[in-house]
């Protein structure tokens, strides 16, 4: 749950940079993972002049990512370059609002991350930091009071009308960034246009980008076992067939091994079988909610057949995330949904599965279509929010957009250890190969949330294992190009935001009964009914309202 980096059960491991990623879309909703948000504001990306993509020409990676928004990938860190040559506050000060995950950092005058930080800026930002339970709150009572920070983290729940507070109390930002305008500011320029569209609303630029990795995956598969059942790679799987009887093979109760673990969390790689879409379908500005599609059902009855034959774990479907990741840790299941994040670092599945059995090795599941053709991801991990810059003169806006330009450091930059890692000698030494290994204090001295008001563009780093990189890099570059939007991901709809997780619950419990044996089709049928009833046809309504904006 890498909300900042840590060093991990070993005071000296070595830190990846993974980013938060997202659990799956079960039957009735989107579960978001380590404080994963979507942005919330109604965007017309294509009626906006979008920053000009300005690649920085400084660390090479061994991998290199695409414009696309494939992450780049490094073996270790780079010789470090600065990125920023000038302070951009020259004795000024800021202010801020974000969130905070985990434990509040040592002070500013006990932390030399902290003082190092300004001590570049040239000045001091004064943040208000929030825990994500109390954010909304918080923020909302700031605004009331009319006294706004220069940057406000948008986490997608805090501001319910979100279009009226943009277009009343921020900037718009299109005169200072909108095509090669960002190029003054380099760091931001590096950010992909994927990103960027996150942040339009009615046609323009009106926040700022949290990069993450575009999609959380399908899950993961334990290679060792797939291949001890003549199958070298999931995207050698024909069908739906040929995956039902790979999953028969997977299979041996007496060895206390099955395909499959956990009906809650294990959906996804079905549903991208099927081609579900991700949380909603738009056609011509007519939404349809996913679990009112044909390829929803079908999944769903895929997953029961599954259940039925004894290739699920009896019992799986009460099961907490903790156990169905043990299950697979241990070999007592064959394949599970967790988030790409999930794989690298000190405890990802990259090192975790070897270590429990030397002779296992797993991998990011890649899909492939029910019916033989080409299958579907989600591109459910775009960003993490997006942050906003109150209304102000160019000459303030231009000042706030630098310190913004100085926290979206690439990796690779001084500037980027210097945030992540943070004061040489004090909280990280440099091994022989150049990469960072944290002291003891490093934790709370880098738990001051600067990756929240501005950040870069995420990489897939592990420099413990070059295999974990190539297998992370291999991944992004196949499920990217197979993702799909949430055609709502960046819309508001109030009645969702009030009531909408309480409303698809008990669709996502007649499901979970369906692929038990507990329930019917025609049960879940009459769920969906009901969701429309209470409030899922308001939430169409206002959606497609945004939409039509």
């Amino acid at each position: 749950m890498n909300a900042v980096p840590s060093a991990g059960p070993s005071r000296r491991n070595f830190l990846s940079v993974a980013g938060i990623g997202a659990l799956a879309l079960v039957s009735g909703g989107a579960l978001a993972g380590c404080g994963q948000r979507t942005t919330s504001v109604a965007s017309n990306a294509s009626e906006a002049l979008l920053p000009t993509h300005m690649p920085l020409q400084a660390a090479a990676a061994d991998i290199p990512g695409t414009a696309q928004g494939v992450p780049s990938a490094f073996y270790k860190y780079p010789a470090p370059f600065r990125s920023v040559q000038a302070a951009p506050l020259k004795g000024g000060k800021i202010t801020a609002i974000t969130n905070l995950f985990g434990t509040a950092p040592n002070a500013r005058a006990d932390n030399p991350a902290w003082q190092a930080i300004e001590a570049r800026l040239g000045g001091q930002v004064e943040i208000t930091s929030v825990s994500s339970d109390d954010y909304a709150t918080k923020f909302n009572t700031i605004i009331a009071g009319g006294e706004l920070p220069d940057l406000m983290l948008n986490d997608g729940a805090a501001v319910p009308n979100i279009v009226e507070f943009l277009q009343a109390k921020c900037a718009d930002l299109t005169p200072l960034l909108g095509g090669d305008k960002i190029k003054d500011y380099p760091n931001l320029a590096a950010i992909p246009e994927v990103f960027w569209k996150q942040t339009v609303q009615a046609g323009k630029l009106y926040s700022l980008p949290i990069p993450r990795n575009l999609t959380g995956g399908s899950g993961f598969v334990n290679q060792t076992l797939l291949e001890s059942v003549g199958i070298k790679s999931t995207e050698d799987i024909k069908d739906k067939d040929d995956f039902y009887r790979v999953a028969k093979e997977l299979t041996n109760p007496s060895k206390n091994q099955w395909a499959l673990g956990s009906t809650k969390f294990g959906l996804t790689m079905l549903h991208h079988m099927f081609r579900t879409p991700n949380v909603w379908k738009n056609d011509g500005g007519k939404l349809t909610r996913a679990f009112e599609t044909d390829e929803y059902l079908a999944a769903i009855e895929f997953a029961a057949k599954l259940y039925k034959d004894g290739l699920y774990v009896p019992g799986s479907e009460g099961w907490t995330k903790s156990q169905m990741v043990n299950s697979f840790i241990s070999g007592k299941v064959a394949m599970i949904y967790d988030g790409l994040p999930a794989y690298i670092g000190p405890t990802g599945y990259g090192r975790s599965i070897p270590a429990a059995n030397k002779a296992n090795k797993a991998v990011p599941f890649i899909p492939v279509g029910h019916d033989g053709g080409k299958a579907q991801t989600w591109l459910d991990n775009v960003t993490f929010g997006t942050v906003m810059l109150k209304k102000a003169d160019e000459a303030k806006l231009k000042e706030v957009l630098a310190v913004a330009n100085f926290l979206a450091a690439p990796f690779g930059s001084e500037e980027y250890l210097l945030l992540n890692y943070g004061a040489e000698g004090a909280d990280y030494t440099l091994d022989a190969n150049g990469n960072p290994v944290v002291t003891d204090r490093a934790l709370l001295d880098n738990a001051v949330p600067w990756k929240y008001l501005a950040a870069p563009q995420q990489v897939v780093y592990d420099p413990s294992n070059k295999d974990i990189v190539d297998v992370m890099h291999n991944a992004y570059s196949k499920l990217i190009p197979l993702g799909v939007e949430d055609p709502c991901g960046t819309l508001f709809s109030p009645t969702n935001a009030s009531k909408g997780a309480k409303l698809g619950q008990p669709v996502s419990d007649a499901a979970t009964a369906v692929i038990a044996g507990r329930g019917t089709m025609d049960a879940l049928k009459s769920a969906v009914a009901d969701w429309k009833k209470n409030g899922g046809d308001t939430i169409r309504s206002e959606y497609e309202s945004a939409l039509a904006k």
